[in-house]
């Protein structure tokens, strides 16, 4: 037995050196196939590609504030040209008026509109007559007292 164990452990060192010689045959074949075999680009990650991206939403976020900006003022524009308009229509209206008291007769006339509605002026020898029952007068609210006015 004993020859036959040595023969049993020859063929098996036999067979060890085959299968490592057959073992290196292989990773030569593999990495001679790796060199020979077109290089795949690896996906990395692209900085370029980052900023250009963060600088195309910074770009829609800043150009869509603008616009609504812009709306914002436009609407604002509109506003104030329409309260110039109602201005203006008032400065002609006072020029107007201006004009008017340049005559003397028309001059008189507002100066008498005026003292008999506002200071409830009358002119001399003239009668006034009052109802006291009709509290929306305008003669009777600057005459008289209050309170009969209330209890009325």
């Amino acid at each position: 037995m004993n020859e036959e164990q040595k023969i049993i452990e020859l063929k098996k060192k036999i067979n060890h050196y085959d299968f490592r010689a057959r073992e290196k045959q292989i990773k030569e074949e593999k990495r001679q196939q790796k060199l020979n075999a077109p290089v795949k680009k690896k996906r990395r990650f692209n900085i370029i590609k980052f900023l250009f991206v963060v600088f195309v939403l910074y770009f829609a976020y800043t150009a869509f504030n603008q616009y609504e900006m812009l709306a914002d003022l436009n609407k604002q524009i509109k506003e104030k040209e329409a309260i110039k308009a109602k201005v203006e229509k008032e400065a002609l209206e006072l020029k107007r008026d201006v004009e008017k008291l340049q005559d003397e007769e028309a001059l008189m006339e507002i100066i008498e509109k005026i003292a008999r509605e506002q200071y409830k002026m009358v002119k001399p020898n003239e009668t006034i007559y009052i109802d006291k029952n009709k509290n929306d007068n305008k003669l009777i609210q600057g005459i008289g007292v209050e309170e009969e006015l209330k209890n009325n």
